[in-house]
């Protein structure tokens, strides 16, 4: 294994007591340097959130939100409580941001086709205007990607996703504290 794109970067606070080493320092800080970018990129998601919530004059949590619920698949309800569950926010916090979302046009509230009892929130017409903020990210990550053979992007996956499980794990462990 070669290290020779990974730039070092020093000590680092975020690995320092982790207690797991493999006793191989070359793999130890090819590890460290994969778990600073995904840190790094999740703090770029955050921004991008934001300055995308600023272009579209809009909280951030309401951007985060109308970004989500773009994400659903068309067919699948997605009620306040299945927001508020991928959120960690109140159903209360939920409701204030469906109804500025709702007065500003971006979403709208609909009886559930399969529970009347229920309200799904979906992405109205409006919302398209939030994936032309988003195109020129999501056009450079499409190139980004064609540098990569179909192996290596089939193994960014996996760590993405496995990293996304272990994140979901330390959540759940967090909401119940």
């Amino acid at each position: 294994m070669s290290t020779e794109n990974i730039e070092p970067t020093g000590p680092s606070s975020y690995h320092e007591g982790i207690g797991k080493h493999t006793g191989d320092a070359e793999r130890d800080e090819v590890l460290k340097q994969a778990m600073v970018a995904g840190r790094e990129l999740g703090l770029a998601f955050l921004s991008l959130n934001a300055a995308a919530a600023r272009a579209l004059n809009m909280h951030p949590t309401d951007a985060w939100i109308l970004s989500y619920l773009q994400s659903v698949p068309p067919d699948v309800p997605t009620t306040p409580g299945d927001i508020a569950r991928v959120t960690d926010l109140t159903t209360g916090a939920v409701t204030g941001v469906v109804d500025r979302l709702e007065a500003a046009g971006y979403v709208s509230r609909e009886r559930d086709p399969h529970d009347r009892r229920k309200v799904v929130i979906k992405p109205a017409e409006k919302s398209k205007k939030v994936a032309e903020v988003f195109r020129p990210t999501l056009d450079d990550s499409i190139d980004h990607g064609l540098a990569y053979t179909t192996e290596e992007l089939l193994t960014v996956i996996r760590y993405l996703r496995e990293g996304k499980e272990i994140t979901d794990r330390t959540t759940a462990r967090l909401r119940e504290m």
